[in-house]
């Protein structure tokens, strides 16, 4: 994933899995790009007027890929073989059922436990790492 705060698209967000890039006092988002032996530019789903909306695609981009790529399938793949009108429609199109992708993906989050959570609480690992004692 890669976001730019600009149209330079320094942190080239055409070649990333999602790429987001901020112009027109907005956000565009792409979908499917890939580096390496296969590039493959990313393609525009649409653009958001909002922060909120742009997390919102987002997640449900994610969580329909989650439910409908095939084990090890890329992005870039996912697209190609899905359709692009076919991805916009589910998650730019309805918004009833945005919102139930992004629901479901949240549901899954909360059950994802962050392994540094556990490292940086625990004091004498942070001691063995940062040679200081915490208290």
């Amino acid at each position: 994933m890669a976001v730019n705060g600009c149209p330079r698209n320094c942190a080239e967000a055409c070649t990333k899995d999602i790429g987001i890039v901020g112009n027109d006092g907005g956000w565009e988002i792409f979908i499917g790009g890939n580096g390496g032996i296969k590039a493959r530019l990313a393609d525009s789903i649409g653009k958001v007027k909002t922060d909120e909306e742009l997390i919102e695609v987002c997640s449900a981009v994610i969580q329909y890929y989650r439910e409908t790529g095939k084990y090890l399938e890329r992005t870039s793949e996912w697209v190609e073989r899905m359709g692009l009108e076919q991805i916009k429609a589910v998650v730019m199109d309805n918004e009833e059922e945005r919102k139930a992708l992004q629901d479901r993906v949240e549901l899954a989050l909360r059950y994802v436990e962050d392994p540094w959570k556990k490292v940086l609480g625990d004091t004498e690992v942070q001691q063995q790492l940062y040679g200081v004692k915490v208290n």
